[in-house]
């Protein structure tokens, strides 16, 4: 009984642990060039954050005061991807979450 008892224990505390990573990351594993190339744009002072919503659609938000260069700005990550990443990707940018101002694809 006491086996038992540890045993979902140790597992409930596994799945937990699988399900807060899960939540806290994408639901697919990034690839290196993907990670790489995250961290460059992170850098970049006209982006608050980036993120992976599927393996081909990166969303990028910069701050209100850029509204108006959100298509030069998807323009200029999707050259840089196309370079860096060698992989079909959509950039877009947005202010507000899901709300998409400009969007670039490299196929």
């Amino acid at each position: 009984m006491r086996f038992l008892g540890i045993t979902l224990l140790a597992l409930g505390l596994s799945f937990s642990l699988l399900t807060s990573d899960s939540l806290a990351k994408n639901y697919y594993p990034m690839t290196p060039s993907q990670k790489h190339f995250t961290a460059i744009i992170k850098q970049l002072r006209n982006f608050r954050t980036v993120e992976w919503v599927s393996p081909v659609s990166m969303w990028v938000q910069i701050p209100a005061s850029q509204k108006s260069r959100a298509p030069e700005l998807a323009n200029t990550i999707e050259d840089r991807a196309r370079d860096a990443m060698k992989q079909p990707v959509c950039v877009h940018i947005y202010v507000k979450k899901g709300q998409s101002l400009a969007r670039s694809c490299v196929y």
